[in-house]
C-alpha cells in the first residue's frame, strides 16, 4: 500500500489514494468475474447494440481528450467493457477496471442515446475519478487504522482484501448490489459525466431532464435506483447550475 495524492480529472479536486491501480484492478476483476457468473446477458440485440455504441463513442472521446491534455494516468488499468443484463431492475454500475453494466430496466428511462449517455458518463466518471479507491482509502484509515489495511492488501487473494474492496466500492453481499457513493462523489460524477457527454457530442441538457424523469419514477415508487443514486430537487438544481456555467 502506497500513499499518494491524486488529482481528479476535469474537476482538479485533490484526493487521498492509498492503494495502487494494480491492486484495485486485481480485486475489481475478481468481483466482476463473480458477477458475470451469476448475471444473465440480455438477448435484446438492438438495446445491447445501442448501449455499446454509446459507450464506445464516449470511451473514444474520453481517451482522446485525456491523452491530449496529459491526463493519461486516469486511464491506467482501465479496460472498458459494456454488458446489458437481462433484468427489469433499474440499475447500472461501473467497476473500477472499466466494466460497465446496464440492466434492461433502466432503458425504460434511458430510452434515447442522450439519456444513455447521461448514465454512461456518470458511471464512467466514478471510474476515472477513482472514487472507489478514495472511499476504500478513507475506510481503511477510519476503521482499519492503516496497519490492518496493509496486511489485508498484502494478502491479495485473501478474504480480507476482497472484503475491504467490497466496502470501498460499495459492493453488498450479493454480486452487483451496490451501496451508495457519497453525495460529493455523486455530484462530481454528474459534473464529469457531462464533460464526457459534451466531448462525445451528446446533449448535456439531457442530464437534468433524465434525473427529473427518475425523480418522477421515485415519486411513483417505480424504481430502486435511488438506493445507490439519490435523486432530488437539489441534485437537479446542481446539474442545471453546472450547465449554466459550463465551459467545455
Amino acid at each position: 500500500m502506497a500513499v499518494s495524492c491524486g488529482v481528479v480529472s476535469f474537476t482538479g479536486r485533490k484526493q487521498m489514494l492509498l492503494f495502487s491501480d494494480s491492486e484495485i484492478m486485481a480485486l475489481s476483476d475478481q468481483s466482476y468475474a463473480e458477477f458475470k457468473g451469476t448475471a444473465e446477458v440480455s438477448s435484446n440485440a438492438a438495446a445491447t447494440r445501442m448501449v455499446k455504441e454509446v459507450g464506445g463513442k464516449m470511451v473514444a472521446a474520453l481517451e482522446s481528450y485525456l491523452k491530449t491534455n496529459g491526463q493519461e494516468s486516469a486511464l491506467r488499468g482501465l479496460v472498458w467493457e459494456f454488458m446489458l443484463v437481462k433484468s427489469q431492475e433499474v440499475n447500472a454500475f461501473c467497476m473500477p477496471s472499466g466494466k460497465i453494466v446496464f440492466y434492461e430496466g433502466i432503458l425504460k428511462y434511458a430510452d434515447t442515446p442522450d439519456y444513455i449517455a447521461v448514465v454512461m458518463g456518470h458511471e464512467m466518471a466514478h471510474a476515472i475519478a477513482k472514487h472507489g479507491n478514495e472511499r476504500m482509502s478513507q475506510q481503511s484509515v477510519m476503521n482499519l487504522l492503516g496497519r490492518v489495511a496493509s496486511e489485508a492488501i498484502g494478502e491479495k487473494k485473501g478474504a480480507g482484501a476482497q472484503a475491504l474492496f467490497n466496502v470501498g466500492f460499495g459492493i453488498g453481499s450479493q454480486a452487483g448490489v451496490l451501496l451508495p457513493y457519497s453525495r460529493k462523489h455523486e455530484y462530481e460524477a454528474d459534473e464529469i459525466g457531462m464533460y464526457i457527454m459534451n466531448i462525445a457530442g451528446y446533449d448535456i441538457n439531457a442530464a437534468p431532464a433524465f434525473w427529473e424523469k427518475m425523480l418522477d419514477a421515485k415519486s411513483a415508487g417505480q424504481s430502486d435506483f435511488f438506493s445507490t443514486h439519490p435523486s432530488d430537487a437539489k441534485r437537479i438544481a446542481a446539474l442545471r447550475e453546472a450547465i449554466s456555467s459550463f465551459t467545455p
